[in-house]
């Protein structure tokens, strides 16, 4: 096995998944590093897509801001399962050594759900943490998926029905930023507004992507957009007004897209998980099934140290 650097032409034409697509990878700067799976004369059998950043003099590995992981892919046709085990964990190996051999300070990377074979990261030295997301079956029909909802949630969704709150679909890009910008000032975190803009006006059409706005006498008070590919449609960004506020105008909007995808025919409403109590709570009131995936994490010793003492969960 063998990783080697790749264009983003070669690695969008061998993935399905719409953040390997040559159009969302296009949003990025010379910071993204495209890579292919090699095996000898078989040619490529993935990839994957790293971020690389200097601050301070540090350089960083990540996941692309906004993408939930690397994008790992491979195509493992082998039937015995034994020898199917067997070049997962060569693959995975491949991938844990090329990491290592890697010039960094610090290294945090979030792998798809589907990848579950850490042993290699562990061997190598790598700290490997499981994460959390939701994803709703969307095979299932709307009312089995309505049913799921917790008890608040669907009161949250009736609430904002009787006070006169409307749903709509929406194209307007430049009220769905403002609504995430509102949201990320309230909670004083830093957005890459140059991103968000790529995101929005640059990666955007109606064959990637959906947007619901929710009104209240016609003032837009909240929102959810979403990316979408032919398995999976992905809560990116929400937002809401924080000076008109309506606690179920955020569920009557989440609730519009998954209604969405069900009726596009896909097969899986993903949240994108999230490690903040109050976010998993919210997403957990949709009823979905928990999936856990890992990241991987290394730092050179010293900044190991003093990140354990910042994030000790993680280093």
């Amino acid at each position: 096995m063998e990783i080697r650097r790749i264009d983003i032409e070669t690695l969008s034409e061998a993935s399905t998944s719409v953040f390997l697509s040559k159009k969302w990878l296009s949003i990025y700067d010379e910071n993204l590093e495209p890579y292919g799976i090699f095996k000898g004369k078989s040619g490529m059998l993935g990839g994957f897509v790293l971020y690389k950043q200097k601050r301070s003099g540090i350089t960083y590995y990540r996941n692309p801001m906004y993408m939930p992981n690397i994008g790992l892919f491979f195509e493992n046709s082998t039937q015995n399962k034994s020898k199917k085990l067997s070049e997962n964990k060569k693959v995975m190996k491949a991938i844990s050594d090329f990491l290592s051999n890697l010039s960094y300070g610090v290294l945090s990377i979030y792998l798809p759900y589907n990848h579950i074979d850490m042993q290699p990261f562990f061997w190598e030295g790598f700290k490997v943490v499981p994460n959390y997301t939701y994803h709703i079956d969307l095979t299932q029909s709307i009312e089995s998926v309505q049913k799921a909802y917790s008890t608040e949630r669907r009161n949250d969704i009736k609430k904002a029905v009787k006070d006169g709150v409307e749903t709509r679909l929406t194209d307007d890009y430049t009220l769905v930023k403002k609504l995430v910008q509102n949201t990320f000032s309230r909670k004083e975190k830093q957005v890459d507004i140059d991103i968000i803009d790529k995101i929005l006006f640059q990666f955007a059409d109606t064959k990637n992507s959906f947007a619901f706005i929710s009104y209240q006498n016609e003032r837009p008070i909240s929102a959810a957009f979403c990316i979408y590919d032919n398995e999976k449609v992905y809560y990116l960004l929400g937002g809401y007004d924080n000076e008109f506020k309506h606690q179920g105008a955020g569920a009557l909007a989440v609730n519009a897209a998954i209604n969405k995808s069900k009726e596009m025919g896909i097969s899986i409403f993903d949240f994108e998980g999230s490690m903040i109590p109050e976010v998993e709570k919210y997403f957990r009131g949709f009823g979905g099934d928990l999936i856990p995936y890992y990241s991987i994490n290394k730092a050179s010793l010293p900044l190991e140290m003093a990140l354990k003492i910042i994030n000790r969960s993680q280093f």
